[in-house]
């Protein structure tokens, strides 16, 4: 069988799964087999509508299907990836509705595309989502920064879906335990991976270039350790040893974060979001998640009111974990939020070199990295940049980088 028409096979297959949970019992599928490629890197993208027969009323649908490429496969931990991703749609996920429905939370957790069903055999993993984009739901341009609104709303967002967890956590333990026991720990792994490790220490290596040798002397010094000791540092900030955890997102970057807006012509006035991609989801620290989406879409505007920030997270956090019959601040003290900050945002200052890169390229570009792995054969060397021949504006990329490290050093977190 040829390769578009198993494609073909395996998209209507689980488009057919789905429309069991739909209930439709006659209908007609409309398949587009063009991927959307430049919007995710773990992953290609369909779209499809089911009318059904009987009322003609039309469901939108959103695949995403793993790459096949071998080499690829192994580089990104793929089988991992989709293997977190389904557990956490197909039992975490369930798990914490009935959870919140048992604590009667006034308004339940609904900052989660509603999934389908999926495919786990390794190799041809698919996964079925609602075509949120059909509900005013939009994805902002990734090399745009975040205003306040949209970060008091990530914040709050956080807040609620990691009140979930703690709360889990305390309450039904066992429970806890078993939905954490299967989740593969992909940064670990990323860390260990000699591409990933030289696009890392190459975006260090370009962040430092960003300082000022007389002007920023002192945290240039202190920067030097993370391109000198670049695995190290990064594995250790991946390893939270506190007690203050739950389940994290893992993978918090703009393109994992859509938005709708009061005014779909006026992308200010933001009303709600939706967070996608859990594949890297793991039990950590908030302080992954929060330090990840802050230093990879923030400003200094917003990083000089970082501790404002952290209050509003916590009283998004304390809200839902009160009523789901908890004390929050046993369970999370807003003193150890800022404490496990200066040890543990490293991860995300230290993701943001690699992710403000990849913002600011075009989607064509976003592309050809893409391609490119997926043409990579075992045993090629690595590029030592990651980004030869790819055009970004250099110039606002050390500007960014630096205003984060700049940061960084003020709160005593470098």
């Amino acid at each position: 069988m040829s390769g578009a028409k198993d494609v073909e096979k395996q998209l209507r297959s689980v488009v057919t799964d789905a429309t069991k949970k739909l209930n439709l019992s006659k209908f007609t599928i409309d398949l587009n087999l063009n991927a959307l490629k430049g919007d995710g890197f773990l992953g290609e993208f369909y779209k499809v509508s089911v009318k059904d027969d009987e009322s003609n009323s039309i469901y939108y649908l959103a695949i995403k299907k793993a790459p096949v490429e071998k080499t690829r496969r192994e580089e990104q931990s793929m089988d991992m990836v989709y293997q977190n991703e389904i557990s956490f749609y197909s039992e975490i996920v369930p798990a914490f509705r009935q959870f919140e429905q048992e604590q009667h939370v006034s308004k339940p957790f609904d900052s989660i595309a509603r999934y389908f069903t999926s495919n786990s055999q390794i190799g041809r993993e698919i996964i079925v989502f609602e075509d949120i984009t059909k509900m005013g739901y939009i994805l902002r341009e990734k090399d745009l920064l975040l205003d306040d609104a949209h970060a008091k709303l990530i914040f709050e967002t956080y807040g609620h879906y990691h009140a979930i967890s703690f709360c889990l956590k305390n309450k039904k333990p066992e429970e806890f335990a078993r939905l954490t026991a299967s989740l593969h720990p992909i940064w670990k792994n990323l860390g260990e991976k000699e591409r990933f490790l030289t696009f890392l220490k190459a975006s260090l290596k370009d962040t430092q270039e960003s300082l000022n040798p007389d002007e920023d002397e002192i945290v240039l010094e202190k920067f030097r350790k993370y391109v000198d000791n670049t695995q190290e540092i990064f594995l250790e900030s991946c390893d939270y040893k506190g007690q203050y955890s739950g389940i994290v997102h893992g993978d918090c970057w703009s393109n994992n974060m859509m938005f709708k807006y009061q005014d779909p012509h006026i992308p200010t006035e933001v009303e709600s979001m939706k967070l996608l991609d859990f594949q890297l989801v793991f039990a950590s620290t908030p302080v992954h998640d929060l330090s990840y989406f802050f230093y990879t879409s923030g400003c200094k505007k917003l990083f000089d009111k970082l501790e404002e920030y952290l209050d509003i997270y916590y009283q998004s956090f304390s809200k839902f974990a009160s009523e789901l019959g908890c004390d929050p601040h046993k369970l999370l003290p807003r003193e150890m939020l800022s404490q496990d900050w200066k040890k543990y945002s490293q991860f995300g200052m230290m993701l943001s070199t690699i992710l403000t890169k990849i913002k600011l390229i075009s989607k064509e570009d976003s592309i050809k990295i893409i391609e490119a792995a997926d043409n990579q054969k075992e045993g090629d060397k690595v590029n030592e940049s990651g980004f030869e021949g790819l055009n970004f504006d250099s110039v606002l990329f050390k500007q960014r980088v630096r205003d984060i490290v700049i940061h960084m050093h003020e709160i005593d977190a470098l």
